[in-house]
């Protein structure tokens, strides 16, 4: 019993492992801070101010820009994910998209 209940922890861990939440404030809003607050922040283009998560989940113009728990159909995934934003030389790298 013992043998098993030790490989049911080995698996529990094994599927959690890599899966571990993300803070906003500490890891998301400051990425937005440096690669997108000069066009998202008080001059809101397209409506859009990411300066805080309150302003972010308000949306912009063309509506929603998050849909909770579907980061794949949120707008905000498909224009980062397509390299569509941040425009110019301010491209996200690898880890802060995965973030």
């Amino acid at each position: 019993m013992l043998k098993f209940m030790f490989n049911l922890v080995i698996v529990f861990s094994q599927l959690s492992f890599g899966f571990s939440q993300v803070d906003y404030e500490s890891e998301i809003q400051p990425i937005f801070n440096s690669k997108c607050i000069s066009c998202h922040g008080d001059s809101e283009s397209a409506g859009l101010d990411i300066s805080s998560y309150d302003n972010l989940m308000d949306g912009g113009n063309n509506g929603d820009v998050i849909i909770p728990f579907n980061h794949e159909n949120s707008e905000l995934w498909i224009r980062i994910n397509s390299g569509q934003m941040p425009p110019g030389n301010n491209d996200l790298t690898n880890n802060q998209v995965d973030i």
